[in-house]
């Protein structure tokens, strides 16, 4: 079936066609919004773990104030002069104002554990980017069978209100009829009680649609308009055709966003796995130091100092650490695979339920077609004094439910074929 056939016509002082509802939902579903945030949030921390392998700069900026001076006079090693005294050099180590400038820049040039991390940031930003488009397709898929019910209750309500007044004029025609003695009161008693029950049907038919607008209206952020009495909407006319072999529906399952999403989280566990192993290894880093202050002692100022660092920590929580996350990634492989298996059921399902529910409108609509007839046959039949009251109202009442049935055989037949869709990752929104 045909996008067009799968999005409902625009129609004045109607109930919104379902693209309008989709496109909202794109923009103000909640676990869309969430999705979204969650992925800038993966973004910022993929570019956080790129951060630990670039240098680090560090300034600092010290003033203490000393009570008393710390300075002496030390004797340069020079012969004494004319007057016998021996020459000094003037040694500030603390003075009362003291001032220190510090820059410094750390490199890491060997740290297996942070390239490991950079690897499974990136795997975790793609996954939540995959995980945003699958969000998508779920806020979808609740969408179309919300609004698909929705229509459904619109039209099962405007069914019993027809109902309802054929009932009304069978009533007060009944009534004249009982009063000129034509027509019994046990036929007018009848008639007044399928009044009620079709009332019973109207109250039934009104709570759903006024649920289902609620919840269309919270899953999507547009409040569904139109008079639900009055709304001309209905559902599409299914040309009841066969959908494709299931075996084209599955051949494209590895490029769902789900399974992508799970193969990237298990490519992410993989590579935490391997960096909580490399924090056995030894890391090498390179540091570099530039301090000015007016305590520089037997000193100068500035001065600056490279070091090369090497470091090497064993200890036993580093081990079962590397011996959890490759436990953790034992557990992402197989959620990969499950995603992967849950996806073809799910589309399976989908494919299978749309032959159903095909089947099942097919077979509504005939039925429908039966009940119409055989009410008015009764209808021709009691006229004519054949039939009785009670073979007019079960006509009417079988006709009345052969029609709720095929307003929800209908819904049903146009939700699943939306379903299949979203399942086979292909979105109802236009671009």
């Amino acid at each position: 079936m045909g996008m067009g056939l799968l999005l409902l016509p625009v129609r004045a002082h109607a109930l919104q066609p379902l693209a309008e509802f989709l496109h909202h939902a794109a923009e103000l579903n909640f676990d869309n919004r969430e999705a979204r945030a969650t992925a800038v949030q993966r973004v910022h921390e993929a570019t956080q773990a790129w951060g630990h392998l670039l240098p680090a700069l560090t300034m600092q900026a010290d003033y203490i104030r000393n009570q008393y001076l710390g300075a002496a006079n030390i004797p340069t090693g020079a012969a004494p002069g004319t007057n016998g005294v021996l020459p000094t050099h003037h040694v500030v180590m603390s003075p009362v104002d003291q001032w220190d400038l510090t820059f410094s820049a750390a490199l890491p040039l060997i740290d297996v554990a942070a390239w490991n991390n950079v690897g499974a940031g990136a795997a975790n930003q793609e996954a939540q980017r995959e995980r945003v488009t699958a969000t998508a397709l779920e806020v979808q898929k609740t969408v179309a069978r919300t609004y698909y019910q929705l229509v459904g209750a619109r039209a099962v309500a405007r069914a019993a209100r027809r109902t309802l007044a054929a009932a009304e004029d069978n009533s007060r025609y009944l009534e004249t009829r009982s009063h000129a003695g034509l027509a019994s009161e046990l036929d007018f008693k009848r008639a007044l009680a399928e009044i009620e029950r079709d009332h019973q049907a109207i109250e039934d038919a009104d709570y759903s649609t006024v649920t289902l607008s609620r919840t269309l209206g919270t899953l999507t952020g547009l409040v569904p308009e139109g008079d639900p009495i009055q709304d001309p909407t209905g559902l599409p006319l299914d040309d009841l055709h066969d959908e494709i072999p299931l075996d084209q529906w599955t051949a494209s399952v590895d490029g769902l966003p789900s399974v992508r999403a799970a193969v990237y989280d298990k490519r992410a566990a993989k590579r935490v796995a391997a960096g909580a192993q490399a924090a056995l290894y030894p890391a090498v880093s390179a540091q570099f130091t530039e301090r000015a202050t007016n305590a520089f002692g037997f000193g100068q100022s500035p001065y600056y100092a490279v070091e090369l660092l090497a470091s090497w920590k064993l200890d036993l929580g580093n081990f079962e650490s590397s011996r959890a996350q490759q436990a953790a990634a034992a557990a992402a492989a197989i959620r990969s695979e499950r995603a992967r298996a849950t996806a073809a059921d799910a589309l399976a399902d989908a494919w299978h339920q749309v032959r159903t529910q095909t089947a099942k409108s097919r077979s509504a609509r005939t039925a429908l077609d039966t009940s119409r007839l055989a009410a008015s046959v009764a209808h021709e039949k009691y006229g004519s004094g054949k039939a009785t009251l009670l073979d007019v109202v079960q006509a009417e009442r079988d006709t009345f439910s052969a029609e709720v049935t095929d307003i929800q055989a209908e819904a049903d037949l146009a939700s699943a074929r939306a379903v299949l869709r979203l399942c086979a990752g292909r979105s109802l929104v236009t671009p």
